[in-house]
């Protein structure tokens, strides 16, 4: 185990490699972290193209593969942070080990190697009650980083605005918007991709924030699938219409796939993706209360100023150029 010594994290820049870069939330980060002066080098299969004027370097690599980041250890410049934004597209079994578990152990020794000073996580709130493949996977790296000795900081965000715009266009079109059971089952404290990359930033540059695991919502209260619905039709001026969807059904489905699973890996992942899909529909975004056995949006910490309505608004009269849902979208 390498050992890290008498640490200087407050230092005022730094050089970041960032894995992830070309996702949501790794695009705000990398902008974040020049505006602050920092040195950015993206690591992965492709430089994102709106930072090619913005970031120092790239290191064109797999960085699901083991071999491949053997081969570029020892030709990295000085590194002192990396910060890990990578995350399953799909969420199904075998993707989720390799991206959450395998990729994320490959950055970590690459880290080592390089002797940084910090490794920064991007995690989810979600993996504090575990259901699916997906948030095993994440804990089971989360733990391997935690007995590392390397020191680390876990940023675990509730959903993300983008995560909630996806019924935008169709109550535009006059449909009505779609809840699971009575749409106050689950509630959350979204974030926008700005704050987050913000309160990202500062886990590299103020000292209370290492070696913590760090729940993260956005600003204001709670809101529920339903107050989301109603906020969006009194913001095009509508009557508002909800349609209510038993969440039980995606159980009932995914119960009468389970056995085409096992001859099939793509029918394995559809499974997977409707046992996700039931997981949201029933569980809050929220820190969980152990003690108390519930979620406590009073305990879920703040971040940041931008409000979903203001972001509503803007996908209201703009689109979601820049916040596509790709294969997180379910309606």
């Amino acid at each position: 185990m390498t050992a890290y010594m008498n640490l200087d994290i407050s230092s005022k820049f730094k050089t970041v490699i960032v894995a992830g870069a070309t996702g949501y939330i790794g695009q705000y980060l990398c902008k974040t972290l020049v505006s602050r002066g920092h040195r950015v080098i993206t690591i992965g299969r492709s430089t994102p193209p709106a930072q090619d004027a913005l970031i120092y370097g790239n290191i064109n690599v797999e960085v699901c593969s083991r071999a491949d980041i053997e081969v570029i250890k020892g030709s990295i410049p000085r590194i002192d942070v990396v910060i890990s934004c990578l995350g399953s597209r799909s969420g199904g079994r075998q993707d989720s080990w390799l991206v959450e578990l395998e990729a994320n152990k490959n950055l970590l020794s690459l880290a080592q190697s390089g002797h940084a000073e910090q490794f920064v996580l991007l995690s989810a709130i979600c993996v504090q009650k575990p259901r699916l493949e997906f948030q095993f996977a994440k804990l089971a790296f989360e733990e391997v980083l935690v007995a590392s000795g390397m020191p680390f900081t876990i940023v675990r965000p509730t959903a993300y605005f983008k995560s909630l715009a996806g019924q935008i266009e169709n109550v535009k079109a006059g449909k009505p918007f779609c809840v699971f059971d009575n749409g106050t089952r689950t509630a959350c404290k979204p974030i926008s991709g700005r704050d987050l990359a913000l309160f990202m930033c500062d886990c590299i540059e103020l000292p209370e924030k290492l070696n913590k695991i760090l729940p993260i919502g956005g600003p204001g209260p709670s809101v529920s699938l339903k107050e989301q619905g109603e906020m969006i039709f009194r913001l095009i001026d509508k009557p508002c219409r909800i349609r209510q969807i038993p969440s039980a059904a995606f159980s009932v489905i995914g119960t009468l796939m389970a056995p085409l699973g096992f001859f099939s890996q793509r029918l394995s992942d559809k499974q997977e993706l409707l046992r996700i899909a039931h997981y949201y529909a029933t569980e809050s975004m929220l820190f969980w209360d152990r003690d108390a056995k519930r979620y406590s949006a009073e305990k879920t910490p703040e971040y940041g100023s931008d409000t979903l309505e203001s972001f509503y608004k803007q996908v209201i009269n703009s689109g979601l150029k820049g916040h596509e849902l790709g294969e997180q979208k379910f309606f």
